[in-house]
């Protein structure tokens, strides 16, 4: 799943212009309200909440098959809003009668 990955989560400040990473992996941070912790994907198949200020992040959901998209964190910061898309499939069977193929 080359297209779901991610290079991790990166902060700039305009103050001192620099960048700092936050993490290695994961991707589509959102900001909880208090401005501390940050909710990202990773892998399509997990969400993380990181501690900005102790660079600590914890999963809190993830699923096997599916693929779930970014979030959005609600403006109280309770709750988290998703896509999850799975991914359905039939089997179907031909079966050939052989003293006709070809024919």
């Amino acid at each position: 799943m080359a297209g779901l990955e991610a290079r991790g989560i990166i902060t700039y400040s305009l103050r001192s212009r620099t960048f700092d990473r936050l993490t290695d992996f994961g991707g589509f941070p959102v900001w909880f309200p208090d401005s501390q912790h940050v909710l990202f994907v990773a892998g399509g198949k997990s969400f993380f909440v990181l501690d900005t200020r102790t660079r600590k992040a914890e999963k809190v959901f993830s699923v096997q098959r599916d693929v779930i998209g970014p979030a959005q964190v609600s403006r109280d910061g309770q709750e988290a809003y998703f896509t999850r898309r799975v991914t359905e499939g039939d089997i179907w069977l031909l079966t050939f009668d052989t003293g006709s193929v070809g024919k």
